[in-house]
């Protein structure tokens, strides 16, 4: 036996943005990280980075290729990051 039971308009909109809601809240919660770095790293990082200027994305982009080429990188946890990464 089946049954036949419909869904209506009303409530398919309201599950469907209740869904999205969701998903963009936990998607938020998920990609914020604290970064934990002592305080004589971060004047390192700071100094360095401010010797540059950083404004755009291809910029930013070739920033990061540069501090991997010249060893500017730094490990939080477990993710490698570079100088221009940690602004």
């Amino acid at each position: 036996m089946k049954s036949n039971k419909k869904i209506l308009r009303r409530d398919f909109i309201l599950y469907f943005f209740s869904a999205i809601v969701l998903v963009f809240f936990i998607k938020d919660n998920f990609s914020r990280e604290v970064l934990n770095i002592d305080s004589e790293s971060k004047k390192k990082i700071k100094n360095y980075n401010s010797l540059r200027k950083i404004n755009t994305g291809k910029d930013l982009r070739l920033a990061i290729e540069s501090d991997h080429k010249n060893n500017k990188t730094i490990w939080i946890g477990k993710k490698l990051y570079t100088f221009a990464e940690v602004i």
